[in-house]
């Protein structure tokens, strides 16, 4: 970084060394108007840029989640209906999206070519600080909600994106269990909230109501900026300037209250099951237990430690002790953290409302058997050991690390906590390996579970006729509407809603599309440095040894070829492969094996894949096993 504290109105306030990652963070703000930002200094070929804003709702209506939407739909630089879409026909962008959280909304961008990384920046900024949805509420519409009425003697319905996703949403047992659960353990807060918005409640949010909260939110005193990888650092802060310097400070008022205890009664809710199904043992039952907050790492990684060792699998304590007794179907325990207060939840799947007794008392002798000196300490240093190396992989799939440490990064940042504090682990976890034998894992089961007073339970019943219902009172609800507007009115609704899908159907303009940044040829290298192979023989067996930096972790495929094999044979080492580290074993029980495996591995997976020749065509059958393991 250049030595200069002052650059293009950046300032910088301290750089902090990040040795698990082999970065240097470097944390500077706009003096202007107090826009944070970090940038991850690393040899790292993805450049990932995301702005965060920190966004609460104050009710159900989703305004957030619409907000996100529909700022990407076209903006004062670029008047195009979906930038993003185009842009993707022309851009080398290795990931290019926007999240709605809780409590926050980010808008994150990945891609390893310097001009294509600006180019998506200025896109994205616009997006957010100038986009067309503000001044124009067509997008709100389009993409919150709106009023359809074909004819005037037509039957007036509702429509719109984030609208229909959420009642796709809400048809799950999962979001019906997840919204009340929250509502019981936050009720004085956001996190009681529903920030992509409830089906019920997103029709009441009203146009001026969707500008103010951009308004209010969508503002540089309110933003996180993070960068992270080999980027150019002046080049950069000059863009963000460009959009920055135009907003002076604002007092946000935007912090979020930490909800005191609370630990009401049980509460009872329905969810919508199919009219064929039976309703017996469809009952569903949930715990809560906020237990912490967000700059207590170690005690959200104690908690998903305890929940993998009491209901990771069908031996652990707390599961079998349910399952055994024919109690229910299913029994996980897991942990929300990613918000300002963490909590854990389990949910008893499938049982009967009359069996709720026996089910509570279990739990608790459970609890408390465990809390009294029953925790298995290898067990939950296996999970620690798991947990430690999926730490340590960084290992998204295809989302680029910088995504990923983007939102570790904003889980304690957003709060006004450190944000360097989840992007390394190694002392957390060394820690707690010292604690395991102190028995401070059993006080904080007692703490977090047996004498928390921030607790709650649900119980969510099965119902045939939920959804019947939902939109028998909906269908209602928008007659009576229609029924008190005038001819006039709901004729201004027909044309204003012809006139809508009349401008959705509405190309855009050669001049809008023209105003979309595009690479150019010279803007692309020619040649793509090859990757580093070396061929090995080992006890006899070619070994391919692909040479590549992965933190000091080995990635191991084992192929065990498969041609001499008849259909039927392939089809049963198929079922066999899905079974490996799943059953006892000659030496080792199914429990000591997953003990096993969590130590020693981060990863382990089997299965049937087929390969083919690149110059005969032929195919052949393996079965590969894959692992991976810290290099010691």
């Amino acid at each position: 970084m250049n030595a200069n504290h002052h650059l293009h109105g950046f300032v910088r306030q301290y750089d902090q060394p990040l040795p698990e990652l082999k970065a240097t963070l470097h944390r500077m703000t706009y003096e202007k108007n107090g826009a944070d930002l970090i940038w991850l200094e690393r040899e790292e070929e993805n450049k990932t840029f995301a702005i965060t804003f920190r966004t609460v709702p104050q009710d159900d209506t989703g305004v957030f989640h619409i907000l996100e939407h529909s700022v990407l739909c076209g903006s004062e630089k670029y008047p195009v209906k979906e930038p993003f879409v185009n842009l993707i026909k022309s851009s080398l962008e290795t990931f290019l999206n926007a999240f709605t959280f809780p409590d926050k909304t980010m808008y994150p961008l990945s891609s390893r070519n310097d001009q294509d990384f600006l180019n998506l920046m200025d896109v994205y900024l616009d997006a957010v600080f100038h986009p067309l949805s503000v001044t124009d509420p067509h997008a709100f519409r389009q993409e919150g909600w709106h009023y359809e009425l074909d004819s005037p003697d037509g039957e007036l319905t509702y429509n719109g994106v984030v609208y229909n996703e959420m009642k796709g949403v809400y048809a799950s047992s999962d979001a019906v269990l997840q919204r009340e659960m929250n509502a019981l353990l936050f009720p004085d807060n956001c996190y009681g909230l529903e920030s992509g918005g409830y089906p019920q409640s997103i029709p009441s949010l009203t146009y001026e109501n969707y500008q103010a909260s951009h308004k209010r939110f969508y503002h540089p005193s309110n933003a996180r900026i993070f960068l992270d990888g080999k980027l150019d650092l002046d080049a950069v802060l000059a863009k963000l300037d460009s959009f920055l310097s135009a907003y002076d400070a604002l007092e946000m008022g935007t912090a979020i209250s930490l909800q005191a205890p609370v630990h009401p009664k049980q509460a009872t809710a329905v969810y919508e099951i199919g009219a064929q199904e039976k309703e017996e043992n469809k009952v569903i039952l949930s715990y809560g237990w906020v237990f912490g907050r967000y700059d207590e790492p170690e005690k959200t990684l104690a908690a998903s430690a305890l929940a993998e060792a009491l209901c990771g699998s069908n031996e652990s304590p707390l599961k079998k002790a349910l399952l055994e007794q024919g109690l229910a179907e299913d029994v996980q325990l897991q942990v929300q953290d990613g918000v300002q207060q963490c909590f854990a939840q389990l949910i008893v799947r499938n049982t009967d409302a009359g069996k709720q007794e026996q089910i509570d008392r279990i739990i608790q002798q459970v609890l408390e058997q465990q809390a009294q000196g029953g925790l298995d300490h290898s067990r939950v240093a296996g999970v620690l050991n798991r947990l430690e190396f999926s730490a340590r992989a960084l290992d998204y799939g295809r989302m680029p690390q910088g995504i990923m440490l983007a939102i570790k990064s904003m889980e304690s940042w957003l709060y006004g906590g450190d944000p360097a504090q989840n992007l390394q682990c190694g002392e957390l976890f060394a820690s707690l390996r010292q604690k395991l034998e102190q028995g401070w894992f059993e006080q904080f089961l007692r703490t977090a579970f047996l004498d928390n007073p921030h607790q709650a339970q649900l119980c969510l019943l099965p119902s045939k006729t939920l959804g019947q219902e939902k939109r028998q009172k909906e269908a209602e609800g928008l007659a009576e509407i229609k029924a008190g507007w005038s001819q006039e009115t709901i004729q201004q609704v027909v044309d204003g809603f012809h006139a809508f899908r009349s401008r959705q159907m509405q190309p855009d303009t050669p001049e809008g599309l023209a105003t979309l940044p595009v690479l150019k040829l010279s803007d692309i290298p020619a040649e793509i440095p090859p990757s580093k192979q070396v061929e090995e023989q080992v006890a006899g067996k070619r070994v391919l040894h692909q040479c590549r930096e992965t933190g000091g972790i080995v990635y191991l495929d084992l192929y065990f070829a498969l041609n001499d094999l008849t259909f039927d044979q392939l089809s049963q080492v198929s079922f066999m492969a899905s079974l490996l580290g799943e059953l006892s074993t000659r030496r080792h029980s199914a429990m000591e094996l997953r003990n096993q495996m969590d130590s020693c591995l981060g990863f382990f997976s089997a299965g049937v894949t087929v390969f083919t020749h690149q110059t005969t065509r032929e195919t052949t059958p393996y079965l590969m096993v894959s692992a991976a393991m810290l290099e010691k």
